[in-house]
């Protein structure tokens, strides 16, 4: 047997098992963390974002509020690629306030920690930017109150759309 496919079936045999501890443990460690009093603020304020066996159609205690439609305009226009809702731990923590604890996200899903550092962070901007007109027109036009923004305007949202996102924003405090 050549030595690559031992190699191969070894570099397998790690990853596979990496993603098994990875699953297990992770879970397991996750549910023993309590969940915070933001943690529970948020889960009443965004309810479900998403599709759920027992309310298909969303209606009865499922329900979406305006602020978890916001999220889920935020997640499905992409937002998240260039906004964090995770302040790194430099000086952002005295602008952009201090980092989630482990027990904000509990029961939160998906959490929404970002994945690119493109964008400012929006964690707290319902405590810095309560004008909601200005986040009416950044959205519409963002080069219209921040010149050389590279955000793309979101021009084409409906207005139901935009209410929502607004909401999910001002929720953020």
């Amino acid at each position: 047997m050549p030595k690559y496919v031992v190699g191969a079936i070894l570099v397998v045999l790690v990853i596979f098992s990496s993603i098994f501890v990875t699953i297990v443990g992770g879970s397991t460690y996750m549910a023993e963390i309590p969940q915070s009093d933001l943690g529970k603020h948020h889960e009443e304020i965004w309810a479900h974002t998403g599709w759920n066996i027992h309310d298909p159609f969303m209606t009865g205690a499922d329900a979406p509020t305006p602020a978890s439609r916001g999220k889920t305009v935020f997640i499905r226009e992409g937002c998240w690629w260039c906004h964090t809702l995770l302040p790194e731990q430099t000086q952002d923590w005295t602008y952009f306030g201090d980092p989630p604890e482990a027990g904000d996200v509990q029961g939160e899903s998906p959490s929404l920690f970002g994945s690119d550092r493109k964008a400012p962070d929006l964690l707290h901007i319902g405590s810095r930017n309560r004008v909601k007109a200005w986040h009416y027109v950044h959205h519409r036009n963002p080069r219209a109150v921040t010149p050389g923004s590279i955000m793309p305007a979101f021009e084409y949202l409906s207005d139901e759309d935009m209410d929502a996102l607004v909401a999910f924003l001002e929720s953020l405090k």
